[in-house]
C-alpha cells in the first residue's frame, strides 16, 4: 500500500462491528439498492484481481486432466510492476495452484512479504470430490447440488490455509458461476467478501448466473448483510448506454441486440462502432489502454468510486489465452496494465487497496452513517 494510500486508510482501520444488520438475507443477484454499501466521499479506489488457474480451454472440455499451473511464475512479470506503484493485487488461486507446489510456490514468497492477498477461486472440474457429470452446464458451481458446492469450497480452503498459511477471507467462482446459495456457504467457511458478479451481464444462455439485476458498485449481501460483493468492473457506454440517466434501460437494450439472430448479423458490432451501445470490460485483455481510460473517465462522471481491475494468470504464457499468442503481445498487454495505473494512481488521483481493506473502510463508513442517523433521530 502506497503512503497516500495509508493516510486515506488510517481513520478506518480498526476494528469494526457488524451489529444491527437484522437477519433476514439480502440478495446477491438482484439486490435492492437500499443493499449499497456507503462509502464516504474521496478519491476513486482500484483493486488489482487475478484469477490465478491452472492452463485449460476456456471453450471446453473441462477435463480433469487440465491441471498445468506453469502460468504462475510468469506472474512476476506483473507483480514487478504492482511492486512499483504500490499496487498489492488479489490472486484468486484454484484448487490446482494451491495445492501443486508450481503453483503455489511463486505465490508464497509475494504473499509472505505483504506484497499481494490470497483468495480462492473455485473451478469445479478440477476440485474435489470429483462426482459431478463433466460439462459446460457443471463447470458453473451454482448449478452443482449445495451440499457439493459446499464440500468443494471446503476442500480447496483446506488447500490453501495448508500451502499459503493463511486462510482465505475473499472469493470469486470460476467461471463466475454464483448464485444465492453461495451465501450460506461462504459465511459457514469464513468467507468476508465475493467478487463474482458482473453486473448487467446475462450469462444464462451457456448455463451460467444472471447479473442484469446486480448492482455495479460494492453492496452488502447474505444473512443480515454480513457478506461484502465487490462486482467486477464492466461498463456499458455510448449514446444509448444510460438513456435518461437509466442503467436498466442500456443493459436490456445490449441484451436484445446479442439475441442470436441480431448476433450473426453483427447488429452489436455495428452499434459499438457508431459508438452508440458497447460493454467493456476492466481488463487488459482485449481491451487497450485508450478503452479502459474511456470507460473509466466515463464511470467516474456517472458516480462510480471502485474500480475492479481483473484478468486471467495464464494470459501471462503467451499461447494459452486468445488475448496473448507472443511475446510482443505479452509486452503490449503488460504497457497496457502499466498505462492504466499511471492513469488511475496519477492524473486521476486515485488509490489502490486490496479486497480486505476496502472491506474494513466500507464496514466503518457503515458505522459512522448508522451512528449519524442515530444521533439526527434522537435529535427529532
Amino acid at each position: 500500500m502506497t503512503l497516500a494510500n495509508r493516510q486515506w486508510l488510517s481513520p478506518f482501520m480498526r476494528q469494526s462491528r457488524q451489529e444491527g444488520r437484522g437477519d433476514a438475507d439480502a440478495a446477491l443477484l438482484a439486490p435492492d439498492a437500499r443493499q449499497a454499501a456507503a462509502l464516504r466521499p474521496g478519491p476513486p479506489i482500484l483493486l488489482v484481481t487475478v484469477d490465478t488457474e491452472a492452463e485449460f480451454d476456456w471453450e471446453g472440455p473441462f477435463l480433469r486432466s487440465l491441471t498445468s499451473v506453469r502460468n504462475v511464475r510468469e506472474q512476476q512479470a506483473a507483480q514487478a510492476i504492482y511492486d512499483r506503484f504500490g499496487v498489492r493485487p488479489t490472486y484468486f488461486v484454484d484448487y490446482a495452484v494451491a495445492t501443486q507446489p508450481e503453483g503455489y510456490l511463486p505465490l508464497c514468497d509475494i504473499a509472505q512479504s505483504g506484497r499481494c492477498e490470497i483468495g480462492a477461486h473455485l473451478h469445479p472440474w478440477i476440485t474435489p470430490p470429483l462426482t459431478e457429470e463433466l460439462g459446460e452446464r457443471s463447470s458453473f458451481s451454482q448449478n452443482l447440488p449445495v451440499a457439493l458446492q459446499r464440500d468443494k469450497l471446503a476442500r480447496l480452503t483446506d488447500a490453501i490455509h495448508a500451502n499459503f498459511g493463511t486462510r482465505p477471507v475473499c472469493y470469486r467462482a470460476g467461471r463466475l458461476g454464483i448464485g444465492e446459495e453461495a451465501a450460506e456457504i461462504l459465511a459457514e467457511l469464513g468467507y468476508e467478501i465475493d467478487s463474482s458478479v458482473l453486473s448487467g451481464i446475462d450469462m444464462r444462455r451457456r448455463h451460467g448466473p444472471d447479473f442484469r439485476r446486480a448492482l455495479d458498485r460494492p453492496y452488502w449481501f447474505g444473512r443480515g448483510g454480513r457478506l461484502l460483493e465487490i462486482p467486477v468492473t464492466c461498463g456499458f457506454v455510448g449514446l444509448l448506454s444510460c438513456p435518461a440517466g437509466s442503467r436498466a434501460i442500456g443493459v436490456d437494450l445490449y441484451h436484445r441486440l446479442r439475441q442470436p439472430l441480431l448476433h450473426r448479423l453483427h447488429v452489436p458490432g455495428v452499434f459499438a462502432r457508431l459508438r452508440l451501445l458497447e460493454q467493456i470490460p476492466l481488463s487488459p485483455e482485449g481491451v487497450g489502454f485508450a478503452e479502459l481510460r474511456r470507460l473509466t473517465r466515463i464511470l467516474l462522471g456517472r458516480g462510480q468510486r471502485v474500480f475492479v481491475l481483473m484478468y486471467h494468470s495464464s494470459s501471462l504464457l503467451p499461447g494459452n489465452t486468445q488475448y496473448v499468442r507472443s511475446q510482443l503481445q505479452l509486452s503490449s498487454f503488460l504497457r497496457t496494465i502499466e498505462q492504466y495505473l499511471e492513469l488511475f494512481l496519477g492524473e486521476m488521483g486515485g488509490v489502490t487497496m486490496t479486497s480486505s481493506e476496502l472491506h474494513a473502510v466500507l464496514l466503518q463508513s457503515q458505522d459512522v452513517t448508522k451512528a449519524a442517523a442515530t444521533v439526527a433521530a434522537a435529535a427529532r
